[in-house]
């Protein structure tokens, strides 16, 4: 898998900092590299901004200069918000995971290289940049704060890491017991039996209760628990 790396050059705002460690925490990342920050990495605020991600300032590298934050990097991938005097091909974000797996295996070690809240990149910093990619915008201002710039690159490049999300993250991720589900199974049927409900439609309810998870079956058992105590008290 090609490592990633997420590089902030000259961040003038210590809470960007911290939130931009957070963003690339929670999508699976955790190579922070910073090049002539103007900020504490390391201050309460920063810190508190991480929420969780404290690990990330802590082990982030501080650089003087962004080549030496580059030296181990095959493929860098510098960052803008604006179009250049000097005509350049621009990636936009959502084409960047495409065009860095068409270079297959000849990368081992991506960076992202993001400029200052104010300016971004400098020309200087850009030429040593092998490739540029941009956001796409509805309009030129206002532009995205720094940490929501690394959220969406950290996001859309968080493919593999992130997939996790797809799969049920509640807390309770149990399994009804086979003797229980199927005395749910009975006791609804009767239920069904009593009300009058057609055939054709207990089955339908059958066939529905084998898709149901954990959280869904015990929510159908108190309802059919409910509708059977208000139907055996006496009539008034």
């Amino acid at each position: 898998m090609t490592q990633l790396s997420f590089i902030l050059v000259e961040p003038g705002e210590a809470g960007n900092i911290g939130a931009a460690a957070r963003a690339i925490n929670t999508m699976g990342f955790s190579d922070l590299r910073l090049v002539r920050p103007k900020a504490d990495h390391l201050s309460g605020l920063a810190k508190a901004m991480a929420h969780g991600s404290a690990h990330i300032l802590e082990s982030a590298p501080v650089y003087e200069d962004l080549a030496d934050a580059l030296t181990d990097v095959d493929l860098a991938c510098g960052t803008t918000a604006r179009h250049r005097i000097k005509k350049s091909h621009y990636v936009p974000v959502q084409e960047l995971p495409t065009a860095l797996q068409e270079k297959g295996e000849s990368l081992q070690h991506v960076a992202i290289v993001f400029g200052s809240e104010r300016s971004g990149l400098s020309n200087q910093d850009i030429d040593q940049c092998d490739l540029i990619t941009n956001i796409p915008q509805a309009s030129i201002q206002p532009s995205l704060n720094l940490s929501q710039a690394v959220m969406i690159y950290s996001f859309v490049l968080a493919q593999q890491q992130t997939q996790v999300q797809i799969k049920d993250q509640r807390l309770n991720q149990q399994k009804m017991p086979v003797e229980q589900y199927a005395r749910l199974k009975t006791s609804l049927l009767q239920l069904m039996n009593r009300i009058g409900l057609s055939e054709r439609y207990q089955s339908y309810v059958i066939k529905a209760l084998a898709r149901l998870g954990y959280e869904d079956l015990y929510l159908i058992q108190n309802i059919r628990t409910m509708v059977e105590n208000q139907l055996n008290k006496p009539s008034k």
